[in-house]
């Protein structure tokens, strides 16, 4: 198999000695400065793939590719002094860049303290505002709560109202039903008292 790492390395060493020079022009060179942030993307991105063929080595073996023994680690040495200078670059963009925009920050003029000014007021008036709303919701909670509770109770109420009619209901239906079988034995007595007299008046008639 073909090891791509060295046509890799050489052509980051390349452009990492530009990116070098370009770091040290940059100071009061805005093009210095654009070229520089757009060789540190490609080296960024061409530090990843010799990051990647270096893994594979080590996955696969330094025999495979017929490397000497030493070679994996100074591969992996390289690698790691690569980022720490790459991160060393990147740092200087980013501090000049910093260093240009605090330049060129606009200093704040009375017009724009006084709009500020008005913003915090309003952001203020807002606070309140939803202050006082805070505690008219938490009032319509605490009405909300006794209201729950109060409709439970009449529940319970109702519920044992419930229970006491359906209570009456039985024993006004057990009643019923004596009263009923009552009614019922005295009509039945009744009639036979009443064919007792009929035999006695025929009986006698007779």
């Amino acid at each position: 198999m073909r090891d791509p790492y060295e046509q890799s390395a050489e052509e980051f060493k390349r452009l990492l000695n530009t990116a070098r020079q370009l770091c040290d022009a940059m100071p009061g060179d805005k093009r210095a400065k654009f070229e520089l942030e757009s060789t540190l993307k490609r080296l960024r991105q061409d530090l990843t793939e010799i990051r990647q063929t270096v893994r594979v080595v080590e996955q696969s073996g330094p025999d495979r590719f017929h490397l000497a023994p030493g070679e994996l680690h100074r591969r992996k040495t390289f690698v790691e002094g690569s980022e720490k200078e790459l991160a060393r670059l990147e740092r200087a963009l980013h501090q000049d860049s910093t260093y240009e925009t605090s330049l060129e920050a606009p200093q704040p003029t009375t017009s724009l303290a006084w709009e500020q000014e008005q913003q915090q007021q309003l952001l203020a008036t807002q606070d309140q505002a939803l202050n006082q709303l805070g505690g008219s919701l938490s009032t319509l909670r605490s009405q909300a709560y006794l209201i729950g509770t109060e409709a439970e109770e009449q529940s319970g109420l109702l519920r044992e109202l419930d229970s006491d009619v359906d209570q009456a209901q039985t024993a006004l239906g057990a009643a019923v039903q004596r009263m009923d079988r009552f009614m019922t034995q005295a009509d039945a007595r009744l009639n036979g008292w009443c064919v007792w007299i009929l035999i006695v008046v025929r009986w006698n008639e007779s």
